[in-house]
């Protein structure tokens, strides 16, 4: 049963990390880019209720999504999201063992093999916003942004969504910089969501960019989640990290590849997985 309780938790939780993006900066009014994603990853593992890695049933998943911004306005950019998913999960051992004493009780024939796990494939979590620049200090940006984010019913079993409809609102800072000569840059995002399976969450993520090359730009981000209470646990708590390298193959397109991997939790799957993307600015 516990165990069982930590495998829904781990189907539930599992969540692809945010698209690279401009973060707290603006497009101006009339341009825009395209990054469409795709992401392999799985677990075999999740982080139980202190947070020490226990063995659960695996999954796999695929996942395809396609991030827009364009600049309405100087001040006001949309922001869109569509995306498509392929999930497998094996099924709970206990499950077979309580099938056969089911079947056992009943004087029916043993099954050999035990029941399916959980699956799905089709279309994924879609999104609409806006994001508004707040004000400029110095060297800082400030910006708002707010989205709207619905699945369907079968798709949001596999989501980190209760309702049919989600809210997505959060706080953006950027600045820019420069190190030994190589520019960069530094994002931060601290957000609400609302209704995750385990209730209202928390959001918070970073990104340090850096170009040690005029083409190349190394990125490292954290993505954070926080559920205090809710649903199936008390508490719930994931973080990933990613690391990779985007490449300016012209001044338009760019490619991206790297890794994500969950470095901590609470009742959440330690995921892993390999990030590809490409840019199109235009």
């Amino acid at each position: 049963m516990r165990s069982a309780a930590y495998f829904f938790c781990a189907i539930l939780c599992c969540c692809a990390p945010f698209p690279a993006s401009a973060g707290a900066w603006l497009w101006p009014e009339g341009k825009g880019q395209v990054i469409v994603t795709t992401t392999f990853a799985n677990a075999r593992d999740a982080f139980d209720a202190s947070g020490r890695l226990i063995q659960t049933p695996s999954y796999r998943k695929f996942e395809t999504r396609a991030y827009v911004e364009h600049g309405v306005t100087d001040w006001l950019n949309f922001v869109g999201e569509a995306a498509y998913m392929s999930f497998r999960g094996a099924a709970n051992p206990n499950d077979h063992l309580n099938l056969l004493i089911a079947e056992a009780k009943a004087g029916l024939p043993l099954s050999i093999r035990g029941p399916p796990g959980q699956s799905y494939e089709g279309l994924g979590i879609g999104s609409a916003g806006g994001r508004v620049r707040l004000f400029t200090y110095g060297d800082y940006i400030f910006s708002f942004e707010t989205s709207l984010r619905a699945a369907s019913q079968e798709a949001r079993r596999f989501l980190d969504m209760r309702d049919a409809v989600q809210i997505d609102a959060r706080f953006l800072m950027g600045r820019p910089f420069t190190v030994w000569g190589m520019t960069g840059f530094l994002d931060a995002q601290f957000g609400y969501r609302s209704r995750g399976q385990n209730g209202d969450e928390i959001r918070t993520d970073f990104t340090a960019g850096i170009r040690p090359l005029d083409r190349l730009m190394l990125m490292a981000q954290s993505f954070s989640a926080f559920a205090p209470r809710g649903g199936v646990a008390t508490f719930v708590a994931a973080q990933k990290f990613q690391l990779s390298a985007v490449y300016d193959v012209t001044p338009a397109l760019s490619v991206q590849v790297g890794g994500v991997t969950a470095l901590s939790g609470v009742n959440s799957p330690a995921e892993r997985g390999i990030v590809s993307a490409l840019w199109w600015r235009y």
